[in-house]
């Protein structure tokens, strides 16, 4: 068995992982990235055309915390001399008297964010795609959008080569059976390699529970389905005439959220929420059922994207709180070992700012940026 003994290793090459490499590396300090697949792969939380990103929280918490984010993301893009951003504006909406959707609006007045606040009928008459219920509660933030997910997690991980050269190596393909915390230093085990760090970062997703069998019990992993449409007026389905949205009834599982077309994969809508599964389970794929689902809800809201051709289906990984909170420590007495998930399916836009919160807990055990819901 081969051993390495590594200043600071990170367990996971998703966006969580590659951008606690990339903060890592901006640091000076020694990166040995471990990823279990191949780079560019679809198993896991990281990957796909866009996710969404907005200040448009009903959580005050998270809400206070995405000017942070989008300066963390800003910060990325001039360092890299990349984009991966792109503003098109996003919607929420709910039924009327929905708390959801006035919290929403209460939030960005307080952070100053500018924003609309209107009913179904208003909202109809600027955007003729949608077919809300007149009475309907809606919230419009302009500077809302999405971030180009596959193109920031490959770009974390190109920028951390670039900047620590021979001090960041990544594995991939090495997958890690076992974190052994008996001794004095953590040992992370594979097949047939032994590495033993100074310094611990476990990111790695829905699998964090087989590595750190403590945190199974506080998390559910469950499926999305994900569909991509394709409207006959693709036009009106564009960046810049389309926003991104996020519909919330009353019901617990009345969830669903969407977005333009992009890089030519179509419109992208999915119910947010989805079955437990086995990470390691690679057969769950999209079933007539689930397509159903959300036609059913895309006829009752926008009904040209219920008539729309399927181009194709995705399935993404969550990694659930009961409270849908994230976590982002110290592992209970151990200094050595910071640890990154769940993060409940509305991470990724908060993972340029994790990352480097991953890397402060590491080397200095401490963050400037730390939320109490995100601690043990």
């Amino acid at each position: 068995m081969e051993t390495i003994e590594a200043r600071n290793v990170v367990v996971g090459a998703g966006v969580m992982g590659s951008m606690a490499a990339y903060h890592l590396a901006r640091r000076g300090e020694q990166v040995l990235l471990v990823e279990q697949f191949a780079l560019d792969h679809a198993r896991g939380s990281s990957h796909g055309a866009a996710r969404i990103t907005r200040h448009s929280y009903a959580d005050r918490t998270y809400a206070q915390l995405m000017p942070w984010a989008f300066r963390a993301w800003r910060d990325f893009e001039a360092e890299s001399g990349e984009s991966v951003y792109i503003r098109t504006g996003g919607v929420s909406f709910a039924p009327a008297g929905s708390p959801y959707t006035s919290a929403v609006a209460a939030n960005l007045a307080e952070l100053g964010v500018p924003s609309w606040h209107g009913t179904g009928g208003e909202w109809n008459e600027r955007y003729p795609v949608f077919d809300l219920p007149a009475d309907a509660d809606v919230v419009f933030e302009p500077d809302a959008g999405m971030l180009a997910a596959d193109r920031a997690r490959a770009l974390a991980l190109r920028r951390a080569r670039a900047i620590g050269r021979d001090a960041t190596r990544v594995l991939d393909q090495t997958p890690i059976r076992r974190i052994d915390l008996e001794g004095p230093k953590p040992v992370v085990l594979g097949d047939d390699l032994r590495i033993v760090a100074d310094r611990l970062i476990v990111a790695a997703g829905a699998w964090v529970g087989r590595l750190i069998p403590d945190l199974a019990r506080s998390f559910t992993v469950t499926r999305q389905k994900v569909l991509y449409l394709r409207p006959r007026d693709a036009d009106a389905f564009r960046i810049g005439r389309f926003p991104v949205f996020i519909s919330k009834g009353f019901g617990p599982d009345d969830a669903f959220y969407g977005m333009p077309s992009f890089l030519g994969r179509g419109v992208k809508v999915a119910r947010h929420g989805g079955p437990a599964t086995d990470p390691d389970d690679e057969n769950g794929m999209v079933n007539a059922n689930d397509i159903s689902r959300v036609r059913s809800f895309l006829r009752g809201v926008i009904p040209a994207l219920n008539e729309a051709e399927t181009d194709h289906t995705e399935v993404c990984l969550y990694t659930v709180d009961t409270n849908e909170h994230f976590l982002v420590d110290l592992l209970p007495d151990r200094a050595d070992v910071v640890v990154a998930s769940p993060c409940s399916g509305h991470g990724f836009k908060f993972s340029c700012m994790i990352g480097k919160i991953l890397a402060d807990l590491a080397v200095d055990g401490e963050s400037a940026i730390h939320p109490l819901p995100w601690r043990w």
